[in-house]
């Protein structure tokens, strides 16, 4: 290895997903110094990713939507969905700070006004991004990032540095502090950045490596295929060992009922997400027999334990996953937003059925089966409530419908454990002492989501605990 070099900084920031940049915009405008150093040849991450939306109470566009939501509402449906294991004053932050969070990332142009309910919600608050005027899709997560990254380098470039293909390896301690970090860059150079540190370099739900954190924890889910990218390996937990740091509910991985399998490699280990936004617009799920067997809207664990138990393999082969069935129609791809599902219609993701014989024919299973289902969600439509206790029902199902089908299947998505933080963002050690200097924020932290993290709250949470990290890391950096 080449010798290394040194470099003060008054923040470095170890990931450049949306908590990294919220944290280095944050520290930044708090007076310091920051580095984001990245792995990657770009920042992103997977946030960048991000399909469904971001969560919000009273926010801006609830209130010019005519939504009525509530900060303890909020709460309560992520402490549910968390099945008692949240860090409660965590998620107390998450959701005080929610509104401000929103009107953060819409000081940078990113329109957040089309509001949605998804699965676990007892409201409309995942917020999302209109199409353009020409009918383009406006992805929600690569907007934000994409955003904040232009802010970054043109706004604040000066006083933010972004350091890519840069490889995190160790947080340096010196007389018990951390003091800085060190990583080695594309050469495998060495190099050391002193200051106060902020840790948000993702989960490990994409980590087969030779000491994977999902063969540890959940060896029954590492074989399952994953919608993250990469770069999702764990190593900032892998690298921080040695400094005795709390990790909190590392078994606790996310599988998101829905990820797209493509028919012609059904087995390919990356999926796309099917966004929870395409339920949340109406779109219902089949078995086998083209029957519906879950509120599509119910948690994602809930769905994808049902998935599992209700349906079959693709194509009935031993070795494909199982899947369901997703129907569409005109109406749910238009509320969903047409261009969008014009991109999955384009990878054949979703295919164009047809009438309901067609999908009849298409599915394999019985005509009158199909038409009693529509028949019976259109009956429960009416009466507000179905047998799977589903209560919000954006569209009803004519059989005179134009049809369209997704196949799905449960995919890793997100992982709820990490490193432990109290509610500045401070990194806890294993006997819950606090490291000062040290902060985390983002999917490398634990506590927030329990057992179940309810979707829409990730890009929330980076956004709130990054900003949150990056005012702390500020400040100390200044003592």
């Amino acid at each position: 290895m080449s010798t290394s070099t040194e470099e003060a900084r008054n923040v470095v920031v170890v990931g450049g997903g949306l908590a990294g940049m919220s944290a280095a915009i944050e520290a930044a405008r708090h007076g310091a110094h920051v580095t984001i150093i990245d792995k990657e040849k770009n920042i992103g991450g997977n946030s960048a990713k991000a399909t469904s939306g971001m969560n919000g109470a009273n926010t801006r566009a609830q209130k010019e939507a005519g939504i009525s939501d509530s900060i303890a509402s909020f709460k309560e449906d992520t402490l549910n969905s968390g099945d008692g294991l949240c860090n409660v004053e965590l998620v107390n932050i998450l959701a005080t700070n929610s509104a401000d969070a929103h009107e953060f990332i819409r000081g940078f142009g990113v329109n957040l006004v089309d509001v949605v309910q998804l699965g676990g919600h007892s409201n409309k608050r995942t917020h999302r991004i209109p199409p353009t005027e020409d009918g383009k899709p406006v992805p929600v997560g690569w907007t934000i990032v994409s955003s904040l990254k232009k802010h970054i380098e043109n706004e604040m470039k000066e006083k933010i540095a972004v350091v890519t293909n840069a490889a995190f390896q160790r947080v340096i301690i010196e007389d018990g502090r951390p003091v800085g970090v060190k990583y080695t860059d594309a050469e495998n150079q060495a190099h050391v950045l002193r200051g106060a540190v902020v840790l948000t370099a993702g989960g490990y739900a994409n980590d087969h490596t030779d000491k994977s954190l999902l063969e540890k924890y959940v060896p029954d889910l590492a074989v399952y295929p994953t919608t993250n990218g990469p770069w999702a390996t764990g190593d900032i937990i892998k690298r921080t060992e040695d400094i005795n740091l709390s990790l909190v509910h590392m078994d606790k991985v996310q599988v998101h009922p829905t990820g797209f399998v493509e028919p012609s490699q059904p087995n390919h280990h990356t999926k796309f997400l099917a966004p929870e936004a395409l339920r949340g617009c109406g779109a219902i799920l089949l078995d086998p027999q083209g029957k519906r067997f879950v509120n599509e809207l119910g948690r994602r664990d809930h769905v994808s334990a049902k998935i599992l138990e209700k349906c079959g393999r693709f194509e009935q082969k031993s070795e494909n996953p199982v899947v369901a069935a997703m129907l569409l129609t005109d109406d749910v791809i238009n509320h969903f937003g047409a261009a969008s599902a014009g991109f999955y219609k384009f990878k054949k993701l979703i295919q164009d059925v047809g009438t309901l014989d067609q999908l009849s024919a298409f599915l394999k299973v019985d005509v009158d089966t199909l038409k009693a289902t529509l028949s019976e969600y259109n009956t429960a439509a009416k009466s507000g409530e179905d047998a799977f206790g589903k209560k919000a029902f954006p569209h009803a199902y004519a059989e005179s419908e134009h049809f369209y089908v997704a196949y799905i299947t449960p995919t890793l998505h997100y992982c709820m454990g990490g490193i432990a933080i109290n509610t500045q963002a401070q990194v806890l050690t294993s006997d819950a002492q606090r490291l000062p200097g040290l902060y985390a924020a983002g999917e490398v932290t634990g506590g927030v989501h329990g057992n179940n993290r309810l979707g829409g709250n990730s890009l929330l949470e980076c956004v709130v605990f990054g900003r949150i990290a990056g005012q702390h890391a500020a400040h100390f950096s200044s003592l």
